[in-house]
């Protein structure tokens, strides 16, 4: 009788044993298809190539003079109707500077990267304050980004502040 039990409960350890190695296997088959970013293009949305990854937006909003002078350093891009696209920005500056100027440029993603599709600058002296427009045609199909440099100048010391918008499919 004891040989009976000895094989029972070694044919019961080996089964437990055989199972346990089983179940994760089984629970680690897929149901479905893995989550990942898909490169397909979304036909519906009418882009031509996947959307650009989602970047932080820079913002650049001083809370003390101490920072510079520059406290506000914004670009944005805006639908214009059609395939016009509006870029505003605006630099503001603490006190009156000798010289505010921006950069910016109109940036398409490629389905790859980020290129300068149209770009302008504008300055102004003896102001604490710098609003500069461009509405361009773009090409439909693409998103979109401004980019912007600020800089403000006192005669003495320089502060640049740069901006990145949100995208924009056209």
């Amino acid at each position: 009788m004891r040989k009976t039990k000895t094989k029972s409960a070694a044919s019961i350890l080996k089964i437990t044993l055989v199972a346990l190695l089983i179940v994760p296997t089984i629970l680690a088959i897929p149901t479905s298809e893995p989550a990942v970013a898909s490169p397909i293009i979304n036909v519906s949305s009418g882009a031509l190539t996947a959307p650009p990854p989602p970047e932080p937006s820079i913002t650049s909003l001083a809370t003390t003079q101490e920072r510079g002078h520059i406290y506000q350093a914004v670009g944005a891009l805006i639908p214009g109707g059609g395939l016009s696209a509006i870029v505003n920005t605006k630099t503001a500056t603490y006190v009156e500077v000798k010289t505010l100027s921006v950069d910016y440029r109109l940036e398409r993603w490629t389905g790859t990267a980020w290129v300068t599709f149209k770009n302008n600058s504008n300055n102004a002296t003896k102001t604490n304050l710098l609003n500069a427009t461009s509405d361009w045609t773009v090409m439909p199909g693409y998103y979109y980004r401004v980019t912007s440099i600020h800089t403000a100048h006192d005669g003495s010391t320089t502060d640049t502040s740069k901006h990145v918008s949100g995208t924009v499919l056209f």
